[in-house]
């Protein structure tokens, strides 16, 4: 009879086990359903935003090009919060990994305010300014810092 349980508890253990698979495998089966799903959604958007660029160089009324501005704006923006989701899911999962090369703070500094103020149309005048105490060159991950000053930025 002792026999019998430890049967039973034994192969009750082991459909719990594959209960468990089942359902993991199903998550996993959706996940990359989605991902594909997400994936193909944002190659259209870039797509689309690449599309709209090629626009902004042909001759526009202001209506149009104002229409073209915010249609760009909203898209970059898209972009840039998917960005965002993809950065936190590395750092959720350890998979981030920063890099250390020699960089020269005040450059990067000078191209995001440049980049910025071509991407505003010259409606604004970006000024930025580097304290006199930080070195000529530092080593970091160049990348996320212009990421970060981006978002302080555009945000």
């Amino acid at each position: 009879m002792m026999k019998i349980r430890e049967e039973i508890a034994v192969q009750k253990a082991k459909e719990t086990e594959l209960n468990e698979a089942i359902h993991i495998t199903e998550e996993t089966m959706r996940a990359k359903q989605m991902l594909a799903t997400m994936s193909h959604e944002i190659r259209s958007l870039s797509r689309v935003v690449s599309m709209a660029e090629i626009l902004a160089t042909t001759n526009l009324d202001r209506q149009q090009r104002n229409l073209l501005n915010v249609m760009l704006s909203s898209g970059d923006l898209v972009l840039r919060l998917v960005n965002d989701i993809l950065d936190l899911s590395k750092v959720d999962s350890g998979v981030m990994k920063l890099e250390a090369t020699k960089f020269r703070p005040r450059e990067i500094v000078k191209h995001v305010l440049q980049t910025a103020a071509a991407s505003l149309q010259k409606m604004l005048t970006l000024e930025g300014h580097v304290a006199d105490d930080v070195p000529l060159e530092v080593t970091g991950d160049v990348l996320r810092i212009r990421q970060i000053l981006t978002n302080l930025i555009t945000y």
